[in-house]
């Protein structure tokens, strides 16, 4: 390896390092990392490793779905009223292709997954102290935490949500967080129990703080995961038809309870966060119940080949202003739901392979790689529920970071990615 390789493949594997520690933080160092990564990896010009798509399934299956996704965008362009919005919806999805990519044409030999998963660990668990100093920062100096209100805000130094919805979105932090219990689990050799209880506390702490109701039910559905994954490796098989019948039992109950008495919730029913509020501008306690009524008005419009891609949101703009929800219009809100986005903009049927695109996922992979992919699509798709995960630049390289990690991690302890022409 000549001077030029190694210094490339060091700057290439240290972009990476560096994407690692800035994605818990919402600074725009993420892009340019990203944009530094993605350079060097093609300037190391990498040629196609045959092996690693005879050995993970999961590359070729990643490959075909990033493909038929991008050009299923691209045609929309045809007849798509803002064409404009394509082309923005093409660069951002266009950071997808490099899933697959990685997959096929592999990392140089500096990658390592424990040294990843680490960085990404500490930097994580970091971030919760700098987001707590600056929200104690805040509360004592009467800062406004809302850049679209002049008022001060009233706060509970155990309630994060305003401050992370100012800082960073909420939804990608606590992704973040969630993400972090399969590292946690996969590094328990790594990592004594005295750094295990600790990390873990701080890591439930933070996402209860937070005030996302999402990420509570992201948490409980990779417990959830995780608890089946322990339980299924035991050696004692009784012990599996029980565990997994009162794991599922406990999330359920648990995640009612949670979800139930929530903060955010303010002791609302259902129906009563669907009320429209006849007196203000604003339809409803929880916005996502008027906007995806909104959106399902007229169906027809959109359901045989979809509006284009990104436009969802334009097409919401005449019914804000039609229902006199000014503060939405201004706001220029999107559907909040990535599967109904997805059938807005491509139509249903796009919609539907959407869905069994990201189920399929786990099909392809075993062993650890099996282990994490599950919990990385719980995550996603649960996320997905309730706002665009590919809605921005964020939750994209999040995926990306996602499914690249799970590639480097081998589905057997003497198998995995190969990283260069001599293999790992």
């Amino acid at each position: 390896m000549n001077t030029y390789t190694r210094i490339l493949s060091q700057v290439n594997y240290t972009a990476f390092l560096a994407l690692l520690v800035s994605l818990p933080f919402p600074i725009p160092f993420i892009r340019i990392c990203w944009l530094v990564w993605a350079f060097t990896w093609l300037l190391e010009f990498r040629y196609l490793h045959r092996a690693n798509i005879r050995k993970n399934k999961s590359i070729l299956y990643l490959s075909i779905g990033v493909a038929v996704w991008l050009v299923w965008n691209l045609v929309s362009v045809f007849w798509a009223q803002n064409s404009a919005a394509v082309w923005a919806s093409m660069e951002r999805y266009t950071s997808l292709l490099a899933i697959p990519l990685i997959g096929i044409w592999g990392v140089n030999e500096r990658y390592d997954w424990k040294q990843c998963a680490k960085v990404l660990l500490a930097s994580s668990l970091i971030s919760v102290g700098v987001y707590m100093f600056t929200h104690f920062w805040v509360i004592n100096n009467l800062q406004a935490l809302d850049k679209n209100r002049t008022d001060l805000i009233p706060i509970d130094w155990l309630h994060m949500e305003d401050l992370l919805m100012n800082i960073k979105h909420r939804m990608h932090y606590t992704n973040l967080l969630c993400l972090l219990v399969p590292c946690l689990v996969l590094l328990r050799k790594e990592l004594r129990l005295w750094h295990l209880i600790p990390a873990g506390i701080v890591l439930l702490a933070a996402i209860r703080m937070s005030g996302s109701r999402i990420a509570l039910v992201n948490l409980l559905i990779v417990l959830a995961i995780t608890l089946c994954y322990l339980i299924i490796r035991s050696r004692r098989k009784w012990m599996k038809p029980i565990g997994i019948t009162l794991t599922v039992i406990a999330i359920l109950g648990i995640g009612f309870v949670g979800l139930y008495f929530h903060p955010r919730n303010a002791g609302l029913s259902l129906s009563e966060m669907m009320q429209v509020n006849e007196s203000s501008d604003l339809p409803a306690f929880e916005p996502r119940f008027a906007i995806w009524q909104t959106a399902l008005e007229q169906p027809s419009d959109y359901m045989a080949y979809g509006l284009g891609a990104g436009n969802a949101s334009d097409y919401l703009q005449a019914h804000y202003i039609s229902h006199g929800w000014d503060h939405y219009a201004m706001r220029h809100f999107s559907p909040h739901n990535q599967y109904l986005a997805v059938c807005m903009e491509l139509g249903l049927a796009a919609a539907i392979l959407f869905v069994l695109f990201w189920l399929g996922i786990a099909f392809f992979v075993h062993g650890r790689q099996r282990y994490w992919a599950l919990c990385t699509i719980g995550i996603c798709m649960c996320s997905m529920m309730i706002d665009l995960l590919l809605g921005g630049l964020e939750g994209i390289v999040f995926i990306n970071i996602a499914f690249i990690l799970g590639l480097l991690l081998p589905q057997s302890e003497t198998t995995g990615l190969q990283s260069d022409a001599k293999g790992e």
